[in-house]
């Protein structure tokens, strides 16, 4: 979450980023509302890599100068594309997670596998189905917090591909990758690393794996498609000189964000979100999922419930109104009955909680708004949809927003991946103990380099540590 939306310089740099590609005379436009939605244009060193090894591969696809290949400044794990043209997004989260370069080629010819086969646009049919549904659901709402998730899944529903559509992709990227110079094993092995992402998430947040990874919903990943590639990887003609390269990606991707980064976007750490910019820090409940996003940090519960929390600006004496305003842009003009405000004091901050009552889908719901003020006229407000008679499940929430200590300020600028040799003696217990704080270390140690318990490190190999960005 951005204290104000989008900065004027950032923008101006995404765009000429977008304008200097092959594809600029694609609306632009479209491609700034996408990027602007996902999170913004992540311009480190890492996003001209990821251009050359997509350019790569769209000579192998017959594709040379035609795309444009976007690193997305998201923690969320995807790839898609989007058209009309040739666009092809990975998100940091996603480039964080490959151990080769064979297996960053791998997923963007895949995606290169769906424009060559105008999946996108077959999908077209579906989007605006998945639109007209969101705007229904909205109208029949009133409610602006519930149309925009509606549209945030219909978009979603609309990126997904059929299970033909992957395998066709799937092929595809399997012929690019030799033809660039890549061992097609690079497919299978970044299958198998989101799947180990998808279940160690599922772990850390208590989900199931389908609802917290992504790219399971825009790229169905079942295991008869592990196999299918894996079947057609084998069959694949064997040619001298074809790379994993591992030393490569690792040695590009050190120093990446990890995480939501930090900085003006402050950052999610397991279930809590951290700003040390401005100074603030809540937890979400056990269970419940934070999505840091460019204009509100959103929270998602295991049965539906749906809360967002963003800033503003009113003083102490302002906060009523405020809750008010913040309540009247999610409700609208839709029919509910508003309770008495409350004003309290939070963790030292000033605060006032607004109860409401509203209908979604035909059935009473809860709104909860609660705003605070840090100082002077610097506000912050949750608002939380629950089923009726549920609205306590955020109160841990909402009792836990606070600033954080000037220790905690100073020491949190975001986390980053440090790529380091293995040394004789060193173990992945050992190794992981190094890492940044927070969680099962040793499972995103494992995660992040594709090791299994059982498996020894070689010393003298490099692998992957996530640290505090200080360090």
């Amino acid at each position: 979450m951005r204290r104000f939306a989008w900065i004027a310089a950032a923008w101006a740099a995404a765009a000429g980023v977008l304008a200097a590609g092959p594809a600029a005379g694609q609306p632009a436009r479209e491609h700034r509302e996408m990027i602007a939605e996902l999170g913004g244009v992540y311009l480190g060193p890492q996003a001209d890599y990821v251009q050359r090894i997509g350019e790569r591969m769209a000579e192998a696809a017959g594709m040379r100068q035609r795309c444009v290949f976007t690193v997305v400044d998201s923690e969320v794990v995807n790839a898609f594309t989007a058209p009309p043209g040739c666009y092809v997004y990975i998100t940091r989260g996603l480039l964080g997670l490959v151990n080769s370069e064979a297996e960053l080629a791998a997923v963007l010819g895949h995606e290169l596998g769906h424009v060559a086969s105008n999946h996108a646009i077959r999908q077209q049919n579906t989007e605006a189905m998945g639109s007209l549904a969101a705007a229904l659901i909205g109208a029949a709402t009133k409610s602006n917090l519930a149309g925009k998730v509606a549209g945030r899944v219909a978009k979603l529903g609309a990126l997904g591909y059929s299970r033909s559509q992957e395998y066709e992709a799937d092929s595809l990227a399997l012929g690019y990758l030799p033809a660039a110079g890549y061992t097609p094993e690079g497919l299978t092995r970044v299958l198998d690393d989101l799947q180990r992402e998808g279940a160690f998430t599922a772990q850390e947040t208590g989900q199931s794996e389908s609802s917290v990874a992504p790219w399971m919903s825009t790229h169905p990943l079942t295991s008869d498609r592990i196999r299918r590639a894996t079947a057609l990887a084998a069959k694949t003609p064997t040619q001298e000189g074809l790379v994993l390269d591992e030393a490569s990606l690792l040695k590009a991707l050190d120093g990446l964000p990890y995480g939501a980064g930090g900085g003006a976007q402050g950052y999610v750490d397991g279930a809590s979100y951290v700003h040390p910019q401005l100074g603030i820090r809540f937890d979400a409940p056990r269970g419940f999922r934070l999505a840091n996003e460019s204009d509100a940090v959103r929270i998602t519960g295991p049965n539906g419930e749906l809360a967002e929390f963003a800033g503003g600006r009113a003083t102490s004496k302002q906060l009523e109104s405020y809750a008010l305003q913040v309540l009247g842009a999610v409700v609208r003009n839709g029919r509910h009955t508003v309770g008495q405000p409350e004003r309290t004091r939070i963790n030292g901050l000033d605060a006032v909680v607004l109860p409401a009552r509203a209908t979604s889908g035909g059935r009473p719901v809860d709104l909860t708004v609660v705003a605070y003020v840090l100082t002077g006229d610097e506000a912050y407000s949750f608002v939380a949809m629950t089923p009726a008679g549920e609205a306590g499940l955020f109160d841990p929430m909402f009792d836990s927003f606070r600033r954080l200590s000037e220790r905690e300020a100073q020491g949190g600028g975001g986390r980053k991946i440090a790529v380091v040799e293995v040394r004789p003696g060193d173990t992945a217990e050992a190794m992981s103990q190094r890492m940044a704080p927070g969680g099962d270390r040793l499972g995103r140690f494992l995660m992040l380099n594709a090791l299994d318990r059982a498996e020894a490190l070689r010393p003298g190999s490099r692998v992957k540590l996530v640290l505090e960005a200080g360090r």
